[in-house]
């Protein structure tokens, strides 16, 4: 998470003192910014954060330069103007996304105006029999919302946060992520935590489309990436894996889309020749959703490596 939203990093650094009080007005402005949300209907309050902090957000060079970086990639036969498009519209979801943050509680007590549920017939009868499950999305669409699939079908999904650095902050997202309704589980144990919590019988779920330096080197959008396997191991430990991704609807109404789970299309290969399997064909439903709404694809960071990167085996 970042350490700090409002000062560069850089500045703090030469000045200590200063990150204490930075901390406490960031958490000042993050709270009036809620109290002002609470008191508006929730398409008027995604309207306004869409417009503001996409305005904010697209003012950031570099930013800016990543995110057409990473939309040049995925529509490469775009002219160059409707790539602007698109990058505007991305830094627009920043809005989008602090707003259905923001109001989590509320989307859900009115769940019945707000959300609808499709679930892949393979995915249905999983589900109902309550096993432990890895929920795999992306940042596409209003990807928080997906962990909503556990409250609307009785399932213990464990919520694996990244703690804040700002104390005041770190206690604001956990008041906001109580309202997806499953246990707070901090993300320090990696890949150990999620097989904790697995092997307690609690779902888990997270957003795997983002560049992990030390990955296996795997396709995405035909270039070889540096890509987290780590759902794909779980899988191999014989928990089901399942895409699962929120699409943005008109009037402020959103649709949870659970997928048919993967599995190695080779089942007598080798171990790490499946993982790798299971990686790119999750990397493929990802292509498939980006493709779908590049303009929804929250991709702040360089997602593509600049140079080649020594992967890692798939077991680590």
């Amino acid at each position: 998470m970042a350490k700090n939203y409002l000062l560069p990093k850089g500045l703090v650094n030469r000045f200590q003192w200063v990150q204490t009080p930075i901390w406490m007005i960031e958490a000042a402005a993050f709270y009036s910014l809620l109290g002002f949300a609470k008191a508006l209907p929730f398409p008027v309050v995604a309207t306004i954060f869409g417009r503001l902090l996409g305005s904010f957000g697209y003012r950031n060079a570099q930013k800016r330069r990543v995110v057409r970086r990473n939309v040049s990639v995925v529509l490469p036969q775009a002219s160059e103007g409707e790539r602007e498009t698109v990058v505007r519209r991305i830094f627009r979801v920043t809005g989008l996304a602090a707003a259905e943050l923001f109001l989590l509680g509320r989307i859900w007590r009115r769940r019945a105006h707000y959300l609808e549920f499709s679930i892949h017939p393979e995915a249905t009868d999983i589900i109902a029999r309550k096993e432990a499950i890895i929920f795999a999305t992306a940042h596409v669409g209003a990807w928080q919302l997906c962990n909503f699939i556990g409250r609307e079908h009785d399932l213990n999904i464990s919520v694996i946060y990244a703690p804040e650095p700002n104390p005041w902050l770190h206690r604001f997202f956990l008041e906001r992520r109580r309202d997806f309704g499953g246990p707070m589980v901090p993300s320090a144990g990696g890949a150990r935590t999620f097989l904790r919590e697995l092997a307690a019988g609690n779902s888990v779920g997270a957003a795997f489309d983002t560049r992990v330096d030390q990955g296996e080197m795997v396709p995405f959008f035909g270039i070889p990436t540096p890509t987290s396997t780590l759902p794909a191991m779980l899988a191999m430990r014989g928990y089901t894996l399942l895409p699962i991704r929120t699409v943005r609807l008109p009037n402020c109404r959103f649709l949870i889309e659970v997928e048919a789970p993967l599995v190695p299309r080779n089942p007598q290969a080798p171990r790490a020749e499946q993982i790798i399997d299971l990686t790119h064909q999750l990397n493929q439903r990802f292509e498939a959703w980006i493709s779908e709404y590049p303009d929804q694809w929250l991709c702040m960071k360089r997602r593509w490596p600049k140079a080649p990167v020594a992967p890692q085996s798939p077991d680590v």
